[in-house]
């Protein structure tokens, strides 16, 4: 440590401080990240019904009462999209 005050005038105080205050704005990147992580409705041709008897109550990524895994917004059981996928088991 001893050495980058030397070099660069910064003390171990400053470099405590910038890693403290780093902390929590890593936190906030990385929930944001998560948050974008879902495609929009319009990207994947989501619609409220179902297609070719698959429906959205029976995909993988369905998560009850009205959420998806992988799309964005309020999604319906009875809904459909191109990600879908049978639910195992």
């Amino acid at each position: 440590m001893g050495e980058l005050r030397e070099k660069f005038g910064i003390s171990r105080r400053t470099v405590l401080i910038a890693a403290a205050g780093a902390a929590p704005l890593l936190r906030l990147m990385t929930n944001e990240a998560e948050a974008g992580a879902r495609v929009p409705q319009s990207s994947v041709h989501y619609r409220p019904s179902p297609k070719d008897g698959q429906d959205c109550d029976d995909c993988d990524h369905f998560v009850a009462p009205s959420r998806c895994e992988l799309v964005d917004g309020n999604i319906s059981r009875n809904g459909w999209c191109g990600l879908w996928v049978k639910k195992v088991g």
